[in-house]
C-alpha cells in the first residue's frame, strides 16, 4: 500500500506494514511537526481512524493533517458558535414537553445530548492540547462539570419517572444556565489558544 501524508509520499518508511503500523508512523510523523491528521482516504473513500485501523488491503492510503493550534482554533470557534444553537434548541425541548409533545422533545433531547457531549469533548481535548487543565479549574471549572452532570442525571431520573413538566423546569432552570456558564470557559479557552499562536 502506498502511504500519503499531505500528498507526500512515506511508502519506503513502512514496507508492508499493517493499518495499526501505518496509523502509529503516521500520528508520530504529523506530531513531530505539530500536526494532527484531520482526514484518512483509503482508496478514495474517507474514514475515520478507527476504520482505517479495521483494513487489509488497498493501494494507497492518503492522510491529511493540519496544525494543531489552526485545529484547537477552528474547533473552539466552532464550539463558541455552537453553544446559543444548543441553548435555544434546550429551549425548544422544554416547550415540547410543556405542550405534551412528548415524542418530539425526547427526540429533540437525545439531540442535544449528542450536542452536548461533542462540546464537552472539544473542550477536553482542546484543554489537553493546550495543557491548561490546572488553570481552568481553579475558575470553577470542575464545580461547573459536577453541577452539568447533576442536572443530566437529574433529567434522566425525572424522564424515567415521566415527569416531563419537571423536566423543562430543569432543562431551563438548571441546565442552560449550565451551559452558558460553560459558554465563558469556552471562550477563554479559545482566546487562550489564540493568545499562545
Amino acid at each position: 500500500m502506498k502511504v500519503y501524508i499531505d500528498d507526500q509520499e512515506y511508502s519506503e518508511l513502512l514496507g508492508n506494514a499493517d493499518a495499526a503500523s501505518i496509523l502509529n508512523v503516521v500520528r508520530g510523523e504529523t506530531s513531530r511537526n505539530g500536526r494532527v491528521v484531520t482526514e484518512v482516504r483509503l482508496d478514495g473513500v474517507v474514514m475515520d481512524e478507527e476504520a482505517f485501523l479495521n483494513v487489509t488491503g488497498g493501494l494507497a492510503a492518503r492522510f491529511t493533517s493540519q496544525p494543531v493550534r489552526e485545529l484547537i482554533r477552528e474547533s473552539l470557534g466552532e464550539a463558541v458558535a455552537y453553544i446559543p444553537r444548543l441553548t435555544d434548541g434546550l429551549e425548544e425541548i422544554a416547550l415540547h414537553f410543556e405542550k405534551n409533545e412528548i415524542a418530539i422533545g425526547e427526540g429533540k433531547l437525545a439531540d442535544a445530548a449528542d450536542g452536548l457531549d461533542w462540546l464537552l469533548l472539544v473542550f477536553q481535548n482542546c484543554s489537553a492540547l493546550l495543557a491548561i487543565d490546572e488553570e481552568m479549574n481553579d475558575l470553577g471549572l470542575k464545580e461547573l462539570k459536577t453541577a452539568l452532570s447533576e442536572s443530566i442525571n437529574s433529567l434522566g431520573t425525572l424522564h424515567t419517572e415521566r415527569q416531563y413538566p419537571q423536566m423543562a423546569l430543569c432543562i431551563r432552570q438548571k441546565l442552560i444556565p449550565e451551559i452558558e456558564n460553560f459558554s465563558v470557559h469556552v471562550k477563554r479557552l479559545r482566546d487562550l489558544g489564540a493568545s499562545t499562536q
